[in-house]
């Protein structure tokens, strides 16, 4: 009787150490492909420094509005500039069409107008070429190149090319959160 109730206990000991092994090997597999489907390298090119992760940061979070002008009349910043379907997105990214740029890095740095349009430019195609635009930022005309113009939380930025509408924006209401 003593021996059948070790036997038994014996059984039940390597089931549940089976178990623990299955469950060991489960826990591993999924780690793995977690960390894989999560990681920061790149899953598209690198632009401007900038790269393209499966998952958005919030180390560095702030929101910029763009307006687009071409020859006086206001054209939308398209959706989705910065996201590269079922792959990525870039650190500059927009949701939706409003001209709400996102910009979610690892790290706090600084971001130029610049790195926004060659994003543009490699994801949703840049509607321009060759121009160079007059920049405003916050109402105020500013001097500098795109290359130059850093984006700052908030930043109400006009990106104007040909006549200059009559009205540049020098403000955007930006939802709870933003």
């Amino acid at each position: 009787m003593k021996k059948i109730k070790e036997k038994n206990q014996t059984k039940k000991r390597s089931k549940l150490i089976v178990l623990l092994i299955i469950v060991g090997i489960v826990t591993v597999i999924s780690y793995v492909s977690y960390k894989a489907d999560n990681s920061s390298s790149s899953a598209a090119t690198v632009i401007d420094g900038i790269e393209c992760n499966t998952n958005e940061f919030t180390s560095f979070h702030i929101h910029a509005h763009l307006d687009f002008y071409v020859n006086g009349n206001h054209l939308t910043v398209p959706e989705r500039i910065g996201i590269v379907d079922n792959k990525c997105l870039y650190w500059m990214h927009t949701h939706d069409a409003s001209g709400v740029i996102h910009i979610e890095s690892p790290k706090s740095q600084e971001f130029t107008l610049q790195q926004f349009i060659d994003i543009w430019k490699t994801t949703e195609g840049f509607p321009i070429q060759g121009s160079t635009p007059k920049i405003f930022v916050n109402g105020q005309s500013v001097n500098s190149i795109s290359n130059d113009t850093k984006i700052n939380g908030h930043d109400e930025i006009a990106l104007v090319y040909g006549n200059i509408p009559p009205v540049i924006p020098s403000f955007y209401q930006f939802g709870p959160g933003e």
